[in-house]
């Protein structure tokens, strides 16, 4: 009879933030509960080849990409697993677009893999192992993603110390729109790293985006959904000068305002990816969602932030 694991997880959204949390500044990350990755793990015959199905790739664990070849393969080894196996994922999450999609992997996939082998997993081993993973994906990463994916809560995260928030009890939308547009969140976290390593300035927009962030959370703690704007349009355009904003980006928030919009910005890695738009009711929202589809939008998604 074969052995089967199944795990998931969904992926996540960095409100404020992005970025400078890899300098040791706050930021506050919710659950994209809209976002899921499903993972499956069956036994295969022992005559078989390991195998991997999912939508970056196809075909023999042998040949598959090295971020996808390394975590399984750390798996068998780790747990000593001898017989052939066939991962297969399924998710709605684009991948390279800021909301979480290799961490969200990650998760499903450790998940899966303590279910096949049938031993408990707490979270404190299912974010060692996430983090592991997206060292292997991003190379540095804040840690953020692992932290919100696994709680499935609002975090604060500093240094990588997270305090869960309470949950969102704002009286507006989010419109969370996939530009389309891939972005490598390995190779902006390292050009910001350098920008800050040459000049000062950048340094100290990095410190200004970190001073938002508790502007942010000060909104969120007071129910406050219009004291978030202020907030939202200065870190975009700190992250702008930060080089990972992206012309698509700055059009679909331009459309935006003028449909509206409270308040908008990348979320994530930028230079492509993801962005969020904040919008007081349903349908403005419902109004830059078709307006973003029309200016090359590949997937949009309307979040309700009243809980």
């Amino acid at each position: 009879m074969a052995q089967y694991g199944y795990g998931e997880a969904n992926g996540k959204v960095i409100l404020i933030g992005e970025h400078a949390v890899t300098f040791g500044q706050p930021a506050i990350a919710i659950p994209f509960t809209s976002g899921k990755v499903k993972a499956t793990i069956v036994s295969l015959e022992q005559h078989a080849t390991s195998e991997i199905d999912s939508d970056v790739y196809r075909g023999s664990l042998a040949e598959a990409p090295e971020h996808l070849k390394a975590v399984v393969t750390r798996f068998i080894e780790r747990h000593n697993v001898t017989q052939p196996i066939k991962i297969t994922t399924e998710t709605n999450l684009p991948p390279s677009r800021g909301l979480g999609s290799s961490a969200a992997f990650a998760v499903a996939f450790v998940r899966a893999s303590y279910d096949f082998i049938k031993q408990p997993l707490s979270d404190e081993t299912l974010i060692a192992e996430t983090n592991w993973s997206e060292q292997i994906a991003h190379g540095k990463p804040s840690g953020i993603d692992a932290q919100t994916i696994v709680s499935n809560k609002p975090v604060w995260f500093k240094q990588g110390s997270v305090t869960t928030l309470k949950p969102l009890d704002l009286d507006g939308y989010m419109v969370v729109i996939d530009t389309g547009i891939l972005g490598s969140t390995k190779q902006s976290v390292e050009d910001v790293h350098r920008l800050c390593a040459s000049e000062e300035k950048y340094l100290q927009y990095i410190k200004e985006i970190g001073k938002l962030v508790y502007d942010a959370r000060n909104a969120i703690e007071q129910h406050q959904f219009e004291k978030l704007a202020p907030a939202f349009n200065w870190c975009q355009k700190y992250l702008k000068l930060l080089t990972v904003s992206h012309e698509k980006i700055e059009t679909i928030l331009e459309e935006s305002n003028k449909l509206g919009a409270v308040a908008g910005k990348l979320t994530g890695s930028g230079r492509g990816g993801s962005m969020i738009v904040l919008a007081k009711t349903l349908e403005i929202a419902k109004k830059i969602e078709q307006s973003a589809q029309k200016l090359g939008a590949q997937h949009t998604w309307i979040e309700n932030l009243g809980g």
